[in-house]
């Protein structure tokens, strides 16, 4: 196909350009675990952090025969990871490799409010617990703890007999169809949300209990703005991190506070109820100073990759004029988020337009990258979108944020329209739908149409490729 063989070749040229003012590539190996500490560690330090990097395997029970059936194997979730269309690619594949662990097994369902449908947000009431409590690390108008985020009651999903309007949920029609609001924050009015994508199992060799019961990302957003911003991969990573922050944090404030939230996070741990194995242990105080990195290189360390954390660690190494260390931290976000996220490339746009002198060739093509990614993944709001637009070179820096945008969708339609034709006769029922609803929210993203205005278009897409469970999750809040 030659659109992907376009993205391989784009995706290594970005990475290889960007590497070519380093020192020499055996450096540039080297220093990969730079991204943990900084140029001036000891080689001892960073052979005791190698060793923490393969933390001691947990003790799991054997999985019963229905778990053994309904999980994946590393290599075959890593073999299986598809785009964004229910395709296998090739290029996801690196992707997959540094993926947390915890993404390819099995993930918990949380069917505490009584929903017919399953929702995999492994411990909702105690991440709800947390994050009022707490605030949710890694957001921009989430952060705030004390009572500021307030948990979300969902509403029930229509039944198949019913309409959409009778699912109510009218506060959070024009969020994005695919999110599920968790908590919305009093001050702010931005919402932690749990995001839902849709697979195309009418595909050949597709495990479709493995990919359906993967936990769903955390993400914030809010009504009316065009996109989202990735918190974690699962609520289990955030939930751990807010643990750690917590006791990492307690000198500044009250100890029992401290206590309540780790006792919150510990509570129903280490009894072997999780799916997720590896994240099934209590957290045990002292554990941030006990390791002695501080807290984000534990949280990176110990619980799981957070694009906030890497985006932080590239920025610390620029200002202290390590370019290949900060490239390499980019590059590493890139790499477990990548092929999902568009936020991840725009940011490494960014960083390479900051340089001295400017990289723009680097620049533009990590920008390009955003548009092989659901756009709403690109940034949580319009400037994001506008900077894009610019550093990918479709707009100038004179052209007004709705010219920059204006630009941008033509561009988009006519990749769209690249892929159609390339790929026109191999696509299933399912893929093909979930290609157009993809489309439907794309061009509402850069258009400013509002997500609420489109539910009943994309919930029929799904609809008439059998995709009942989709539909009438985009029809909850319709």
């Amino acid at each position: 196909m030659m659109h992907l063989a376009a993205m391989l070749l784009l995706s290594a040229s970005i990475l290889s350009r960007a590497r070519a003012t380093s020192s020499s590539s055996s450096a540039a190996a080297s220093s990969s675990l730079s991204t943990f500490v900084s140029s001036s560690s000891s080689v001892a330090a960073v052979r005791r952090l190698s060793s923490l990097l393969a933390p001691p395997p947990p003790p799991p029970p054997p999985p019963s025969s229905s778990e053994t059936r309904s999980s994946m194997s590393p290599s075959r979730a890593r073999f299986l990871r598809r785009d964004r269309h229910g395709r296998r690619r090739r290029f996801l594949v690196v992707e997959s490799f540094a993926s947390s662990s915890s993404s390819s097994s099995s993930s918990s369902s949380s069917d505490e409010g009584g929903e017919a449908e399953p929702i995999n947000v492994s411990r909702l009431s105690t991440l709800q617990a947390l994050l009022s409590e707490r605030g949710a690390p890694g957001s921009v108008g989430c952060n705030i703890g004390d009572g500021d985020l307030i948990p979300v009651s969902l509403p029930r999903p229509p039944s198949s007999t019913s309409s959409s309007s009778s699912s109510g949920g009218g506060e959070y029609r024009d969020l994005h169809p695919h999110l599920l609001p968790l908590a919305r924050s009093a001050s702010s009015g931005h919402v932690v949300c749990a995001l839902r994508r849709g697979y195309a199992d009418d595909v050949e060799f597709f495990d479709a209990p493995a990919l359906l019961a993967r936990p769903w990302p955390i993400v914030e957003s809010a009504v009316g703005l065009p996109g989202m911003r990735l918190l974690s991969l699962n609520s289990e990573h955030l939930m751990r991190r807010i643990a750690a922050d917590a006791d990492a944090s307690y000198t500044e404030v009250d100890d029992a506070i401290a206590n309540r939230v780790v006792e919150t996070y510990n509570d129903g741990l280490g009894c072997g109820r999780l799916k997720m194995k590896d994240v099934d242990e209590i957290y045990v105080r002292g554990s941030v100073s006990k390791l002695g990195y501080g807290l984000d290189k534990y949280v990176l360390l110990r619980v799981g990759p957070f694009p906030d954390l890497y985006e932080t660690m590239s920025n610390r190494h620029l200002m202290k004029g390590d370019v290949e260390s900060s490239l390499i931290a980019a590059e590493a976000c890139n790499g477990k988020f990548g092929g999902r996220f568009g936020s991840t490339f725009a940011f490494y746009a960014k960083l390479l337009a900051s340089l001295s002198p400017r990289r723009d060739e680097e620049c533009r093509d990590a920008a390009r990258m955003t548009l092989r990614m659901p756009l709403p993944t690109l940034g949580l709001k319009r400037t994001d979108y506008v900077d894009v637009a610019r550093m990918a070179g479709y707009a100038s820096s004179d052209d007004d944020g709705d010219v920059a945008l204006a630009k941008m969708l033509e561009m988009y339609k006519k990749i769209r329209e690249h892929e159609g034709n390339d790929n026109s006769g191999d696509k299933t029922p399912k893929q093909k739908a979930i290609e157009d609803a993809d489309y439907v929210l794309d061009v509402a993203c850069l258009t400013g149409q509002a997500y609420g205005d489109v539910r009943a278009e994309v919930a029929a897409i799904y609809r008439g490729a059998g995709m009942e469970d989709d539909a009438r999750f985009v029809e909850r809040f319709g």
